[in-house]
């Protein structure tokens, strides 16, 4: 049996077949049959820098760490160096290093359960597209792609392969973020017309900083990967390829697909693309970068229940900011930010703070606030939680002391999709955030409004070149 076979093998353990047993797990057994029964998943390690060290490879120590992947030699070492701090006694004696992914997959493609993905975001489709062919289930940092093709050619895959995915939305697993799609979609706060979301982080370069060798033990042109070659820079350093066009998707793509997590659930959102996008406001100072400052409005039609809205998002630093290149703004004062004017007047109105990050939900009973993360909530003003019901629970929370990627672990082992699985959640998620990047290029050329039907621009044909992804030679992805 083949591992996208695995929901009619775990089907087949449900009804009961048994099997001789030797060391607790059944001989004979598809590896299916085993995870069900509780044998550890055999995982990939695959962009072992930033955040998978930071975050992801904590949840990971109770599954069998098989293979590390990063075309930067020292991410790999720090990597092992925390998983030892972490769990004392972590065997890593027979983990495979890689610097090449498709190495990997070639020597190891069939003896691997799962992978977790969080390289740099160009290859994040290419890896996870050649992992879900053989059939190996796929986690994927957000954000999952860089393109409006590419996210198609995920759920493509995911349908075709019949995988477990799950994209990095980690606040979708959180304990507040169904509350708040339960009291909106209830109707507790009565029609919401318009929504707005912002964002404290700054993705994005006034200009490139001067030309370096890249850090020792770096292979450069694995790293660029399926992107435009281009020598290396300062500006590439840390995270700061988010900034990067062909990299990265700019302030929108690095963190809409956190925050816009909240109203798209709870505005329900998943079959509904947004017709139109126009983009209000923006500097673009860097051709080779993202806007240093945007204002979008996302424009939604009825769905059931529900009136159409308009979902408006900010995000970037005002223009007389002054700007070290050398240093990454990703967290900036606050009087620096491209704040939406809403969230000051409610502020000084009700003398609160709705922080540097997150969504108003504007209804005709009431405003809702929620964090970036799904992490935390409140009513605009506070006394509105004494006049609000509770709404009934309509969505399952995952269990106490769980994480989102135990969420993936879990529907491996239980044969059924995880909470933010590509096809029916995360990207229809990640196609609306990036038209706003499409809308971003549209309106340097000076056309700042795309029509969209779902699949292409109607209104600016020009503009579908950028709702597509160009490979280097050698790398193009193969479904």
């Amino acid at each position: 049996m083949q591992r996208r076979s695995f929901l009619k093998g775990v089907a087949a353990v449900a009804a009961g077949t048994s099997f001789f047993n030797i060391g607790g797990f059944a001989f004979g057994q598809s590896r299916p049959r085993q995870i069900a029964a509780g044998r550890k998943i055999r995982l990939a390690l695959i962009g072992c820098d930033g955040r998978l060290r930071s975050v992801l490879v904590t949840k990971c120590l109770d599954e069998e760490i098989v293979a590390m992947v990063d075309p930067d030699a020292p991410q790999i070492d720090a990597t092992k160096a925390r998983i030892k701090k972490l769990k004392a006694g972590y065997d890593l004696s027979k983990v495979r290093s890689y610097a090449d992914y498709r190495v990997f997959l070639d020597e190891m493609g069939s003896s691997v359960d799962a992978a977790i993905v969080a390289s740099n975001q160009q290859t994040h489709a290419p890896i996870a597209i050649a992992c879900m062919k053989r059939g190996i289930h796929v986690y994927l940092e957000k954000p999952i792609c860089y393109s409006e093709e590419e996210a198609d050619l995920l759920a493509d895959a995911e349908r075709k392969y019949g995988v477990v995915t799950q994209a990095g939305h980690h606040g979708h697993s959180g304990p507040f973020q169904p509350l708040v799609a339960e009291y909106v979609q209830s109707g507790a706060l009565g029609q919401i017309r318009e929504v707005w979301s912002w964002s404290d982080r700054f993705n994005a370069q006034r200009k490139l900083s001067p030309v370096i060798d890249p850090p020792k033990g770096m292979d450069w042109d694995l790293w660029v990967g399926p992107a435009e070659m281009r020598p290396y820079r300062r500006s590439y350093l840390g995270q700061r390829w988010y900034d990067i066009r062909g990299f990265g998707n700019g302030s929108l793509g690095n963190m809409g697909n956190h925050v816009l997590d909240a109203p798209f659930w709870a505005m329900n959102l998943m079959n509904t693309p947004p017709p139109a996008v126009t983009m209000e406001d923006m500097s673009y100072v860097c051709p080779e970068s993202w806007p240093t400052r945007e204002t979008l409005t996302y424009e939604f039609p009825a769905r059931p229940g529900m009136e159409p809205f308009k979902l408006h998002w900010t995000d970037g630093i005002h223009d007389d900011v002054p700007i070290d290149e050398d240093v990454q703004y990703h967290y900036a004062k606050r009087e620096w930010m491209n704040f939406p004017p809403i969230v000051l007047e409610l502020e000084k109105k009700y003398k609160m703070n709705l922080g540097n990050i997150g969504t108003l939900f504007m209804g005709e009973k009431g405003i809702l606030w929620a964090g970036q993360f799904g992490n935390a909530f409140q009513f605009v003003p506070l006394s509105l939680k004494k006049q609000i019901p509770a709404p009934p629970q309509k969505f399952r929370r995952i269990a106490k002391g769980k994480s989102h990627v135990h969420e993936f672990f879990d529907a491996i082992r239980e044969g059924r999709k995880a909470n933010a699985d590509f096809v029916e959640y995360a990207v229809p998620l990640v196609k609306t955030v990036l038209l706003g990047n499409v809308v971003a290029l549209a309106a340097r050329d000076g056309k700042p409004r795309v029509e969209w039907d779902g699949t292409r621009v109607t209104n600016n044909p020009d503009a579908n070149a950028y709702c597509r992804t160009t490979y280097r030679k050698g790398w193009e992805i193969e479904s």
